[in-house]
């Protein structure tokens, strides 16, 4: 198969896949999530890129939701604990009207964003990692893992 046939056959998938994709997240965290209760003023995430053969690689994380309770604003932390590997400069990316401020920390070796919630919510974001192999950014509404500060009213 010639390259440009080759290039054009993956932008052609990877447009496909793309159209398939669910533009609003879940209301809840899908059965057999691995689920982090943030009920405290910081957080954190581990980020790891997995690989078969090699070339074959993907961004793992290792919680799929996180779940923020009322009047909790935490700093939440990912790290990425694989070598070789960075955050690039929108390494963990929400959308502009979320009520994340996130930056970059340690060499970009880890990414924290302030969750400054006030009304309960879902929020997309998406992992984007800089290293060797290439990994695609990991989208985890998409894979279908999921993510979300989610405002949960206190019992009583």
């Amino acid at each position: 198969m010639a390259p440009r046939t080759l290039c054009f056959a993956i932008v052609a998938c990877s447009l496909c896949a793309c159209a398939q994709m669910t533009s609003k997240p879940p209301l809840s965290p899908p059965s057999g999530a691995a689920i982090l209760n943030c009920d405290t003023p910081a957080c954190t995430v581990k980020v790891s890129v997995k690989c078969d053969a090699y070339i074959f690689c993907k961004i793992v994380s290792q919680y799929d939701w996180i779940q923020v309770r009322r009047d909790n604003s935490p700093v939440i932390t990912w790290e990425v604990d694989t070598g070789g590997y960075t955050f690039s400069d929108a390494g963990i990316a929400f959308a502009a009207d979320s009520p994340f401020m996130c930056n970059s920390a340690e060499g970009r070796r880890k990414f924290m964003c302030n969750d400054r919630h006030r009304e309960p919510g879902t929020y997309k974001y998406t992992i984007t990692l800089i290293g060797f192999p290439f990994v695609w950014p990991k989208d985890p509404f998409a894979n279908p893992i999921c993510f979300a500060s989610r405002a949960r009213s206190r019992a009583g």
